[in-house]
């Protein structure tokens, strides 16, 4: 009996749950997709076939270079529609494989899906989605268990964590921790170089919490360093739905109790045998406001990343840009291993690039920034003193990939034995080799360009406690529609972010009344106590599910040490502030919007 599919039809060939999975996938977001054996793709016409998906199959360097005579007979290409081969794999380096002509219609890429997969994590979830670099706070990633896909995201988060704050860290806690930290730094030798990174025993997860929150002294400082609490934790244990709850709990009240903290917590919840009945259940209100539940193989296998190439978009055009930059200088771009076309390009080239690309995300919220469609956007320029800064960070993300890919300094470079002579201190660099970073970090806006993306710079409207006689309602609700025309009519050029505790019901109306209204607002979520002692102090269930809904659309939840630091960050942080009721509170600053429904009205003490 014949085998049919339409022309715009997904083949998925491999075997076990992953391919069932990947088509699962591509049928939840409307794509057709067809799973098949191997013993039907050799029956199958290659010319009919438009996009082939082998899921991780055995024997992939042969099927490939099956498929790969199939489609180029004798080594022949024929001019028709490009057909498209995606191999997953389960890490780099791909297997070896054949290199299809360029010029050709059959175009492979390889897929490792943990890798990827690490990428499509820390970019939904990225490392600064827990703190605030612009105050000063720097990054702190723990990681529970060492299950997959924990190392990949140890040495993704390895490349992203620079943020110019000061040295970032890492701890990861998990059985057999001894074994675990020397195997890791066996691989990965020049890791420290980047990071201070603890290994420990799960059961000592409270030490390193506390060690984390003394002052510290590193290596390469005279002066101790400040506390740096947990910003964004990681749960990779070999037995989710048994161990991992009880654990994941204990480490919400660990981190709580000893840093006083409550970061984001990605739990890694794996599978299901029958991956088809795989659903989330549970009600906003029953959330603590903190565990966000994933999985790491369908973060893979979601279309935007397995087959959209998200992420790889900017990497490509930054790789033309290089290879534009080496013909500019009058050499030929092919005849170097770096300048390859992206087809041919080796894989440690290509994720060069796309850890650079990663990294722009970073960059733009050190620079209080935001990537928007590009229709919405003038223009815009860093400044020379944002240029120097992100040079630096630049160079210290750069740093890190080549450490990270066994490079260590020596004063003549020599790539055979991955010896480099710029692995040095930014402030150390010669000008033309500072002028390298400056470059990179000044063509942000055309990047983005590229990518129909402009960049907007934010304006952080702070929201104090309000007034205790402050009414809420219909009256303050419109008052802040009034102020939200007025501050986007008088601020184009800028991205309106709200920062709140969202401890008080008033402010929650206003924020949830900006957000609905205007397209684009964003939401900095203040905590200057735990999560879960706000939710302690909310009896009402309609106001805990007011907060945690209004906490879930939240773009950073920032950590603060108590009432003091968040008035300190108010005060240094806000642009504007928005006063709620007929008094100025501490931690506003010169510009003020008050709105006051019961007095005044809507009170501006600046031009708009």
């Amino acid at each position: 009996m014949p085998f049919a599919f339409g022309a715009l039809s997904i083949l998925v060939c491999g075997p076990g749950a992953l391919a069932d999975l990947v088509v699962e996938g591509l049928r939840l977001e409307g794509r057709k997709a067809l799973r098949i054996d191997a013993q039907r793709l050799e029956t199958l016409d290659p010319k009919r076939i438009r996009t082939l998906i082998l899921a991780d199959p055995p024997d992939a360097s042969a099927l490939v270079e099956a498929i790969a005579a199939r489609v180029e007979p004798c080594g022949r290409p024929r001019r028709r529609a490009t057909q498209r081969l995606i191999l997953m794999h389960g890490q780099d380096p791909p297997p070896p494989l054949p290199v299809p002509d360029p010029n050709g219609s059959l175009r492979l890429e390889t897929f490792a899906i943990r890798d990827r997969a690490a990428r499509a994590l820390l970019n939904r979830w990225p490392l600064h989605i827990g703190m605030d670099p612009g105050f000063g706070q720097r990054p702190h990633l723990l990681i529970a268990g060492f299950a997959d896909p924990a190392q990949a995201i140890l040495v993704h988060a390895l490349r992203l964590i620079q943020y110019g704050t000061g040295r970032p860290r890492i701890s990861v806690v998990c059985a057999d921790s001894d074994a675990v930290g020397a195997a890791f730094l066996g691989a990965f030798p020049q890791a420290p170089e980047v990071a201070d990174i603890r290994f420990g025993p799960i059961e000592d997860t409270p030490s390193l919490l506390r060690e984390a929150c003394s002052k510290e002294t590193h290596a390469s400082s005279v002066t101790p360093t400040d506390a740096v609490p947990v910003t964004l934790a990681v749960v990779c244990l070999p037995d989710a739905a048994g161990e991992g709850v009880d654990a994941v709990r204990q480490l919400v009240r660990d981190i709580a109790d000893i840093q006083g903290a409550s970061p984001p917590i990605l739990f890694e919840i794996g599978l299901p045998l029958d991956v088809g009945t795989a659903t989330a259940r549970g009600r906003i209100e029953d959330w603590d406001g903190q565990v966000i539940p994933v999985s790491y193989l369908r973060e893979a296998c979601r279309p935007a990343v397995l087959l959209d190439g998200r992420g790889d978009e900017v990497a490509r055009t930054i790789h033309d840009h290089y290879r534009d930059s080496i013909a500019a200088q009058g050499r030929d771009p092919d005849g170097e291993p770096a300048g390859q076309p992206w087809e041919l390009l080796a894989t440690s080239y290509r994720q060069a690039n796309r850890h650079q690309a990663d990294h722009v995300w970073a960059k733009l919220a050190v620079t209080d920034a935001r990537a928007v469609p590009e229709e919405m956007v003038d223009s815009f320029v860093l400044t020379p003193l944002e240029v120097e800064r992100l040079a630096v960070i630049e160079h210290e993300r750069w740093a890190a990939d080549r450490h990270l890919d066994g490079w260590s300094y020596a004063p003549v470079r020599d790539n055979r034995l991955k010896h480099h002579p710029q692995l040095i201190p930014y402030a150390d660099l010669s000008e033309p080799m500072k002028d390298l970073d400056r470059f990179a970090v000044r063509g942000l806006p055309t990047l983005l360009a590229r990518q129909g993306l402009g960049i907007l710079r934010l304006l952080i409207v702070g929201i104090p406690q309000p007034a205790v006689g402050c009414p809420g309602g219909m009256r303050l609700r419109r008052l802040a529609d009034q102020a939200l025309d007025r501050l986007v009519a008088r601020y184009p050029d800028r991205a309106l972010v709200l920062a709140s505790t969202l401890i008080d019901r008033r402010s929650r109306e206003l924020v949830r009344e900006a957000m609905d209204r205007e397209q684009g607002v964003g939401l900095f979520l203040l905590l200057p106590r735990p999560l879960g002692h706000v939710l302690a102090e909310m009896p009402d269930p309609d106001d805990r599910r007011d907060f945690l809904t209004l906490a879930a659309r939240a773009e950073r939840r920032i950590g603060l040490k108590g009432e003091t630091e968040l008035t300190t960050w108010l005060a240094e942080r806000a642009d504007i502030s928005l006063i709620l009721g007929d008094r100025i509170p501490a931690g506003a600053v010169e510009k003020r919007v008050r709105l006051d429904p019961a007095g005044a009205g809507l009170d501006w003490n600046f031009e708009y």
